[in-house]
């Protein structure tokens, strides 16, 4: 069994990203597993507190992490980048620099926006970020009007060319 740990860059109660990772999960075959995790209570990074009292939620996020055999960033773009709560979780699991629990993961990257950029900035700016830390980028789904690829207010995608790429993620693994 493959245990792949997925992030949404984004809080909001219908973001298309986290609805997305609910599409894989049901999407996942038997021996792939893809579990959601929650950065609602992740705080933002502090050196002062990265330690071996570190929140009990960056504990939890870097032993999932520690465990995972890869992982799924769902990045929203924001300003032609990544989201802070993205950044935020690369920068918690990261450190201690060089020794981050992400390192060496794969990690495949889903990045869709409801206008025409298709989320490329963010996953341009991932793609070269995240070498950098030894992983190995093993898939990236761009779309461009996602509004139009995934039903209103659930995890279903309704287009068949993103259900095929979304099922590329999970054979990549």
């Amino acid at each position: 069994m493959k245990n792949i740990i997925a992030f949404s860059g984004s809080t909001r109660a219908s973001s298309f990203h986290t609805r997305i990772l609910r599409a894989l999960q049901e999407m996942s075959p038997a021996d792939v597993k893809v579990d959601v995790f929650d950065l609602s209570d992740v705080p933002f990074y502090n050196e002062d507190r990265d330690n071996d009292r570190a929140p009990a939620a960056v504990q939890s996020l870097r032993s999932t992490v520690e465990a995972a055999d890869g992982v799924i960033f769902a990045a929203p773009e924001y300003n032609f980048s990544y989201s802070a709560l993205t950044k935020n979780t690369i920068d918690w699991l990261t450190r201690p620099k060089g020794a981050g629990v992400l390192r060496d993961k794969k990690i495949a990257l889903i990045c869709v926006t409801p206008g025409p950029s298709g989320g490329k900035n963010v996953s341009k700016a991932m793609s070269d970020l995240l070498p950098f830390f030894g992983n190995t980028i093993v898939a990236t789904v761009t779309a461009s009007g996602i509004t139009d690829k995934i039903a209103p207010d659930s995890a279903v995608i309704t287009e068949a060319e993103l259900k095929a790429d979304l099922a590329g993620v999970l054979a990549a693994f």
